[in-house]
């Protein structure tokens, strides 16, 4: 078993760390000596280039290119795809692609094998998204020991240092794509989710595409046409977007160049004008903040500190923001918000390696047991998830309605399994539907909730023995395992015999990869060049 790092796969950057021989996290650098590598991957002579290279040639050559696939994860291959050189590439194959390259730098930094990873994701993924991120770290060749919740990481990383010290902190965690904003509680050795919301496609590039609509309509009316018609012109504008952002956090202005067809329009933008065009954005953050706390049960004068997570925190309306509704002072550079999550996952995997394995097996110096693990054995510190959403099924209520009835609630600690025990309605009942649901309510009624099959992990028609009495028991057991991923299985007990099983399934339909696919895709992948 080879060495086990943590990775940050986000949307427009990712790093990778791993634990040293002194038992501290660090970053390991990318073949470029960056800290960080952008998500952005180059399709190039039959080759594929990821990092800040890629980026370069988002101007010249986007069609070539992928950016942003995070926001894809989850999607089926007929969903979301795209194609290059004949094949047609899944979410999962992408992303796969990106962790290879920090696979590569890894073992080319570290001089030894990694085979084990532990990958984050935002808390507020569903279930499709976690297992494409599982399959996209099982292509790449990676064992992954868990699928993290980024905030977790990043409390795991902060709290390693505040042991003894009981605190509650609110993550706010604001990245490219992702915004989260969780509740944990550190005491003692442990870490504690208390509440978690969130919102899967908020993040800085909602920011850097205000900053676009803004420069291509200023542009529309100077000269009569739309930049972003062509995909040169708007990858040219987006780089420049992104560029006025960063600035804007330093400084009161700056200007942006906006070119298409041979015309040019100068747009300048001032960190107010900014603020204005982003004012929506910044008020979701807000609520969300308010959501979780009333979730958590608490208000701002429970909360001992804020923790800036993503590099979207940096613009200073979100740090005001954050200070105005909480009344506390922010300390940005407490942590650094790019790097502290994969800081957390190396932490993890480790840990997880150390409890799980006989350390002879493991690349793991004989000091990092020692700095992670007390004279008993336990580790120093451990990391309670919770489940981030209620998952449940569809019931009838006793007006025989439809109602959604919630198995394992939201921020049930896992791993976890949840029994109970349901009845037919009526005698020789021949099949009962079981529509497994994730997000959704207690006591909700499935007719008054909007696209209900976006909450929908699956469903299974169960047939039924011949001659069962109204009221005959169909047990469900809900099995939600560390990366939140839930199998579901279900018990009729047969008319003649109280305790055979008539019937055992899983009925999870994930519109992600499948097992073959998986295989497929890692076999098809290995002779592509990843630089």
């Amino acid at each position: 078993m080879g060495k086990a790092i943590g990775i940050d796969l986000g949307t427009t950057f990712s790093a990778v760390a791993h634990v040293n021989e002194y038992g501290k996290p660090e970053i390991i650098p990318n073949a470029d000596n960056h800290r960080i590598t952008s998500s952005v991957i180059l399709f190039k002579d039959g080759s594929v280039t990821i990092g800040n290279v890629a980026k370069q040639h988002a101007r010249s050559a986007p069609e070539q290119i992928v950016e942003f696939v995070k926001r894809e994860m989850g999607k089926s291959k007929e969903t979301f795809f795209r194609t290059f050189d004949g094949k047609d590439y899944s979410a999962e194959e992408l992303s796969s692609l990106i962790l290879t390259k920090l696979k590569q730098d890894a073992e080319a930094y570290l001089n030894t094998e990694i085979t084990d990873a532990v990958i984050t994701v935002p808390a507020y993924f569903h279930d499709a998204e976690r297992q494409a991120t599982r399959n996209a770290g099982k292509i790449a060749g990676l064992n992954v020991l868990q699928v993290l919740n980024e905030p977790s990481a990043a409390a795991l990383a902060y709290g390693i240092n505040q042991l003894g010290y009981e605190q509650t902190v609110l993550v706010f965690d604001l990245g490219g794509g992702t915004f989260d904003v969780t509740i944990i509680k550190v005491a003692g050795s442990k870490i504690e989710m208390i509440a978690t919301n969130g919102d899967h496609r908020l993040g800085g590039k909602d920011w850097d595409d205000k900053i676009i609509i803004h420069a291509a309509e200023l542009f529309e009316i100077e000269h009569g046409e739309n930049p972003l018609q062509d995909l040169r012109a708007y990858q040219g504008l987006q780089l420049n977007a992104v560029n006025a952002k960063i600035l804007l956090s330093h400084q009161q202005k700056t200007s942006i160049t906006c070119e298409y067809k041979g015309k040019t329009t100068l747009v300048e933008l001032t960190r107010e004008k900014f603020e204005e065009l982003t004012i929506g954005l910044l008020e979701k953050c807000s609520a969300l903040c308010k959501i979780v706390l009333s979730e958590g049960n608490m208000t701002w004068a429970d909360i001992d500190r804020v923790l800036l997570v993503g590099g979207s925190t940096r613009m200073p309306m979100v740090q005001e923001m954050i200070t105005n509704i909480s009344g506390k002072k922010v300390n940005p550079h407490e942590v650094d918000p790019d790097e502290i999550v994969a800081l957390g996952a190396a932490l993890q995997g480790t840990l997880h390696q150390i409890s799980e394995s006989n350390t002879a097996t493991i690349d793991v110096p004989d000091t990092v047991p020692e700095q992670l693990f007390g004279p008993d054995g336990a580790p120093k510190v451990t990391v309670s998830d919770g489940a981030t959403h209620n998952l449940g099924l569809v019931v009838l209520n006793s007006l025989h309605e439809p109602a959604i009835h919630v198995m394992i609630p939201k921020m049930t600690a896992i791993p976890c399994e949840k029994e109970d025990s349901f009845r037919t309605v009526e005698d020789n009942q021949r099949s009962v539907l079981i529509e497994v649901v994730q997000g959704l309510e207690q006591d909700q009624l499935k007719d008054d909730i909007e696209v209900f099959e976006d909450y929908k992990l699956g469903e299974c028609t169960l047939q039924l023995p011949q001659g069962l009495p109204e009221g005959a028991p169909i047990n469900i057991i809900y099995t939600y395992n560390r990366h939140q991923l839930l199998e579901v299985t279900a018990t009729v007990l047969s008319s003649d015999d109280a305790k055979g099983v008539y019937d055992l399934f899983s009925i999870i339909k994930r519109p992600t990869l499948n097992a073959e696919e998986v295989a497929q895709a890692q076999t098809e992948l290995q002779g592509l060049a990843v630089k």
